[in-house]
Parts: C-alpha cells; sequence; structure tokens
C-alpha cells in the first residue's frame, strides 16, 4: 500500500516493516499481524535476537541518563528505529530536543506520526553511513541553533556498516560537532563470538542485508580521533545498573557479545 504522492504508507498492514519488527521485539505496540509473524520467524531461527535488542535498549537508556545528569539536552541520534519503549525523548527530561533519523522511509513515515505532537523532536530520513544527509537539514538548525555541543547516537547500526562507512561518519561527525559532544556506540566484538551470533549472521545474510563482525581492536581503530571515555569500551550489561534476574535473561546468549563506549570531541 502507498499513499496518493507514491510514498509508502504507514497503515501497510501488508509488507513487514523493520521498524515495527523492532518495535514488536522490544515490546512495543506500533506493529501489525505481518510484523509479529516475521519476528516470530526471525526468532524461531535467532532465539537470542530478543535478548539482544533489549540489551542494545537498555544501554541506550542508560546512556541518555548518562548523559543528561551531565547536563546534555540536545541529541542526535541515527538509525533510530521506531521512537517507542524507552527510546531518547521518553528517558530524558522534558525540553530535550531530539533529531531521530532512519534510512527507512516507512519507518520515518510511522515515526513522524508519533512525535508529530511533539515540537521539541523530530524525525527525518537519512543514512547512518552518510550523516551529511542529516546535519544539513533545516530541521537541525531550527532545533539545536548554532550550539553544535551535542549527545549523538550511533547505537545499534555498526554492524550493518562496513569499516569505511563507520570511519566516514565518525569522522563526518567528529568535524561537525563542537568540543565537548558525545557520541555513544556499541558494536559486536568477534573475539567473543559464539555459535549464535554466527547463526546471527546467517539469518542477516538470507535477508541480504550482511553483518560486519570485527574485534575490539578494530573497532578501537576505527574510532579515530573521538576519545573514549574513563569508563573504557566494555560489554553492554557492564553499563546497565539493571536488577540481576533481568540481566541474567539478557546475557545468557548476547553477554560480552556486544560492546559499547561513549566517546568524546576533545
Amino acid at each position: 500500500m502507498h499513499d496518493q504522492g507514491g510514498s509508502p504508507s504507514i497503515a501497510d498492514a501488508t509488507t513487514p516493516s523493520a521498524g515495527r519488527i523492532y518495535d514488536y521485539l522490544l515490546g512495543g505496540n506500533h506493529n501489525f499481524e505481518i510484523d509479529r509473524i516475521a519476528a516470530k520467524g526471525l526468532l524461531k531461527d535467532v532465539p537470542e535476537m530478543l535478548q539482544w535488542v533489549r540489551l542494545i535498549r537498555w544501554f541506550l537508556g542508560s546512556t541518555i541518563r548518562r548523559l543528561c545528569d551531565d547536563g546534555f539536552t540536545k541529541f542526535l541520534d541515527f538509525a533510530s528505529g521506531l521512537p517507542t519503549v524507552d527510546h531518547i525523548h521518553q528517558v530524558a527530561p522534558k525540553g530535550t530536543r531530539v533529531v531521530y533519523s532512519d534510512i527507512d522511509p516507512v519507518t520515518v513515515a510511522y515515526a513522524r506520526e508519533i512525535v508529530k505532537n511533539l515540537p521539541e523532536i523530530d524525525f527525518v530520513q537519512g543514512d547512518a553511513g552518510n550523516p551529511e544527509s542529516v546535519l544539513g537539514l533545516e530541521v537541525v538548525q531550527r532545533l539545536f541553533g548554532s550550539d553544535r555541543k551535542v549527545a549523538i547516537g550511533y547505537n545499534g547500526i555498526a554492524w550493518f556498516l562496513p569499516d569505511d562507512r563507520v570511519v566516514h561518519a565518525l569522522e563526518v561527525l567528529y568535524d561537525w560537532a563542537s568540543p565537548g559532544s558525545r557520541l555513544f556506540i556499541c558494536d559486536i566484538n568477534s573475539t567473543a563470538q559464539t555459535t549464535d551470533g554466527d547463526r546471527l549472521r546467517e539469518f542477516y545474510q538470507q535477508v541480504k542485508q550482511p553483518v560486519y563482525v570485527r574485534s575490539e581492536k578494530r573497532f578501537r581503530e576505527m574510532l579515530g580521533r573521538w576519545k573514549v571515555n574513563p569508563q573504557g569500551i566494555r560489554p553492554l550489561e557492564e553499563w546497565l545498573p539493571i536488577d540481576k534476574k533481568s540481566m541474567e535473561k539478557a546475557t545468557e546468549s548476547a553477554g560480552g557479545n556486544l560492546i559499547g563506549a561513549i566517546l568524546e570531541k576533545t
């Protein structure tokens, strides 16, 4: 289903949407039956995916709280997915300004409906591997003004991009941001990989979405001029102040396989 202008319709219940599938895996309700069927098929092949996406979202929430405590009130987020289920504007204090972005036009259309009544939040289409597609948009100037001391989200996307595109994106963002800006990022750690990770790569190969797995050493090299904060590059579960029972469920297969860092432009 498409609207009269030929754009993907947010009400298209005949085709699964990546954004709505992710919403379902996180426990959200912005999804259709076709999305739930696709998600269940994914979990049949890769049952640990449910734990992975929740661990990534917990890392997001924990990082947002840390950055808000440090005084950040402006967030620029890449590969955002639907802004539901403990996303940035739901975790950060009222008044926080957020520009979300995603490459999927269906996700963008649906997300705009979700945030349309929130004047300090906007959602645009953009490529995380080419952040120029977002940085030059009017909405960035409108919500952030001339102040480029912002918190940048690059969460849950690095493993879908080859090394050269990640390096390019981080360089562009470093040049654009003002000193004192932060960037939070996570990646798959190949040195901790298990057969679970192998099955995940196989699944994405089947849907023609390659996954790029790299070592922590290579990940660190790709960060370029961004400075890793004193807490270093750590498994995602080590960033999270969540209860032990939830932690055990989330890290049963995902633990150690995902690493994250908060970076700073000095």
